[in-house]
Parts: structure tokens; sequence; C-alpha cells
């Protein structure tokens, strides 16, 4: 079976809306098939009732998961292929506490947490060092970026297209810092951009892929700006 097919059977057969109502099934084979049999770990920061961590339990056999969830009481703690760790990715220091113990390589990440935009780019500004090369970091549920009222989780959401804050505004600024090479351009809020491989935008998500940071010099310098 295609994996694209396993992980949409799989997703409706646990009942995660990543399948039934978001489709991210449609995208996520193009960054995700080449890890089906892989070793190594994946993190997925909020979990709701479980239904996702059972369907990438299934869908990636040899991994371990990470689930971070700020009420991990529902859930038992420790699994054979699968640890639960107590966190608010509204706070920094229990960011900081997880990835002391979480143990790699990280082959993908995924932010399902609170929806809420400064929460995902504190996340991603510390969760996103511990990928290896070649991972990939998925950013989901974007959709509250382009909120100018109501909230969820106890949150309010006042943004709206063009909002400063925004996760996709933020991002959008980072096609700069994918081609730091030629641009010399990876400052902002958002961090790590001098180890972008790509950017994708997709149906309610931000895909990152990471590399290696590029040495040497660009043979055109003279030509662009930079100093």
């Amino acid at each position: 079976m295609m994996f694209k097919d396993r992980m949409y059977e799989l997703g409706l057969k646990y009942g995660t809306d990543k399948i039934s109502l978001h489709r991210y099934h449609e995208t996520y084979p193009l960054y995700l098939e080449r890890f089906q049999n892989h070793s190594g770990s994946m993190i997925e920061v909020g979990l709701l009732e479980g239904s996702s961590l059972n369907m990438w339990l299934n869908l990636f056999p040899n991994m371990h998961i990470y689930g971070l969830d700020i009420n991990p009481e529902k859930f038992i703690n420790k699994g054979e292929r699968y640890t639960i760790l107590k966190a608010d990715q509204s706070k920094e220091e229990d960011l900081v506490r997880v990835t002391q113990e979480i143990k790699g390589p990280i082959n993908f990440i995924c932010d399902d947490g609170s929806h809420i935009p400064e929460h995902q780019l504190l996340t991603f500004n510390r969760l996103f060092p511990l990928l290896e090369v070649g991972g990939v970091y998925i950013i989901e549920d974007i959709e509250t970026s382009y909120w100018s009222s109501g909230g969820l989780y106890g949150y309010k959401t006042a943004y709206g297209v063009g909002h400063p804050n925004s996760i996709v505004e933020l991002f959008k600024a980072t096609a700069d810092g994918v081609n730091y090479l030629y641009s010399d351009m990876t400052h902002g809020p958002i961090k790590h951009q001098e180890y972008f491989h790509s950017v994708t935008f997709a149906r309610n998500s931000i895909i990152i892929t990471k590399r290696s940071k590029e040495t040497g010099d660009y043979a055109y310098k003279k030509f662009t700006s930079r100093k």
C-alpha cells in the first residue's frame, strides 16, 4: 500500500482530524514517506486524545514517539515506543527542559499544540535544533494566524492577514533566509534560518526542511549589495 493511502487509512481508523478535516495526507507524504522505515524518533507537540499518536506509531513502526502535552495525565506516560512529557509550549522553561529529556536522532517534529502564533514561534525556535540534517518540521493549524477575532484553548486570536505576529507572515520573510548564501539575511524573530533547506506553505501548514549550514563564499558576491 502506498504511504499516502496508509496514512489516510490509519488516520481514519484512529479518528485524527489531521485526515478527516485537514487532509494532511495529501501533502505530508512528500516529506515524510522517506522516514517510514527509519529508526530514531519524532516529536509531536499537542496530543489531544492521542488519536494522532496511534497513527504515528503504526505509520512509523521503527520510531520512538515523543509527545509533549500540557495535560499528560490522561495518558500512560511511557510505552515501549513512546514517551509523553509534560510541557506548556507557551513557557520557554518547559521547552528547554524537554529538549534535555529527548534523545535523537529526531526525524521530524509536528507542532499540533495550542495553534497560537507566538507559541508556534517559541516552540520552533527551541525545538528546530533537535532535528537531524534532512529532518522535517511541520507547523500545523496556521489558520489561526488569519483569525482577527475569537479564540481557542482560552487564548484570544486577534491576528489577520498581514498581522506582524502571524506565523504565516513571519515565515514569508524567511525566503531570504533560505537563500542566505546570496542574501546574507538570517535575522528576524525566526531563528536558525541558515539551516533552512526549504520552506513550504501548504494547506493549513508550514513545512520546513533542514540542511547543514553552507560554507564557502558566493562566486558572484560582487554583484550583490552585500558588503
